[in-house]
């Protein structure tokens, strides 16, 4: 995460300024800052409970783990929806930015608005109206927008029960369609996700896998190339994960088991944890990490299944699962794992560009 360098980032750069973006928006002390320390900086979610102050100032960090999967990320000030304001919200003397209708264009890169909802700050017509006129203005300005909503701290006593979570997530969903409807907009016309999140489980890594495929524009041909390994050796299901953030970047097109998702992620932190200091070479891809080009790992379940996990690009691991019989050609799944990491690396590479840039 680039945010906790030393010397600033230039977020003016072309180079990043066209990277896809994400904004946290939602009222305060909804959660979003939490949720960004936590994924992106491996802060442990009860830290987040004494050691954050509420964000006064918009705050802007790159996450750039892997070639295939790199964007920024917005953290703007509980209360601040993208309307003009007489208050600077950037943190950084050297990179002024424009407040006001100018977030949600972003510079032709995608774009991806998250709006945080606290789960147990009811009743929502407050917000979920700040919410309305947030998303008219957004899609006003960028058509292209995503708008998803993160019905936030589902957790503790009042979301014991699924039930209770299904129940808030449609209470939300009714009273925005109600919003939309009074200011004149048509439900139909906006595709609006809606994720419920926890910090203290892996619902956040889940919805923020979603989002972040969004913004991949190579997400077809990743699914693609994953359907084709799962067919060809006969795979029950696989993953590609960004090692770092443990988010899932891609995965073939059949039905995704969230207990599934969250084994393979405790697989990268078993990997990542048992790696001898022996086997820390110099062809290291990060000094920090004992994540390298020759990690792999295999772990069999009390269920017949096997999942297998193989470095496949720079901190971007494939997660496969499949059947302890379907994993006796190891050397033939091993192959074609082989022929997807030549075509992730090409997918990976610039576009060439002739001198009249095209």
């Amino acid at each position: 995460m680039g945010g906790d360098n030393i010397s600033p980032i230039d977020f003016n750069d072309p180079k990043i300024a066209s990277l896809p973006r994400i904004l946290l928006m939602g009222p305060r002390r909804g959660g979003k800052t939490s949720i960004q320390r936590v994924v992106f900086q491996k802060m442990s979610p009860h830290e987040t409970l004494f050691r954050l102050e509420a964000t006064q100032q918009l705050e802007r960090a790159i996450v750039d783990h892997t070639p295939l999967c790199r964007f920024t990320v917005w953290d703007f000030p509980g209360d601040y929806y993208g309307e003009d304001d007489e208050n600077n919200y950037d943190n950084d003397n050297n990179n002024n930015i424009s407040t006001g209708d100018s977030v949600f264009v972003g510079d032709n890169a995608a774009t991806s608005l998250i709006f945080v909802v606290d789960a147990q700050d009811e009743p929502y017509d407050h917000v979920l109206q700040s919410f309305t006129n947030a998303v008219t203005r957004a899609l006003e300005l960028n058509p292209n927008i995503v708008i998803e909503v993160f019905i936030n701290k589902v957790d503790g006593e009042l979301f014991l029960s699924d039930e209770s979570k299904y129940d808030c997530r449609r209470d939300i969903m009714t009273q925005v369609t109600d919003e939309l409807t009074d200011a004149g907009v048509s439900p139909d016309s906006i595709h609006i996700r809606y994720h419920l999140t926890s910090i203290y489980d892996h619902s956040i890594y889940e919805a923020l896998s979603r989002v972040v495929q969004r913004l991949i524009p190579q997400l077809p041909t990743l699914e693609n190339l994953l359907n084709v390994l799962v067919s060809t050796c006969s795979m029950e299901k696989a993953y590609l994960f960004d090692v770092v953030s443990k988010l899932y970047i891609s995965t073939d097109p059949g039905p995704v088991d969230m207990q599934s998702v969250e084994l393979c992620s405790d697989m990268i932190d078993v990997v990542l944890d048992v790696t001898p200091a022996e086997d820390l070479e110099e062809d290291m891809v990060d000094p920090d990490s004992a994540y390298d080009n020759k990690s792999a790992s295999v772990i069999r379940l009390s269920n017949g299944m096997v999942l297998y996990l193989k470095e496949v690009d720079t901190m971007l691991a494939l997660v496969c699962i499949t059947r302890a019989e379907n994993f006796r050609k190891k050397s033939l799944i091993n192959y074609n794992i082989g022929c997807l990491k030549k075509a992730l690396r090409a997918l990976a590479q610039p576009v060439p560009t002739t001198e009249n840039g095209h």
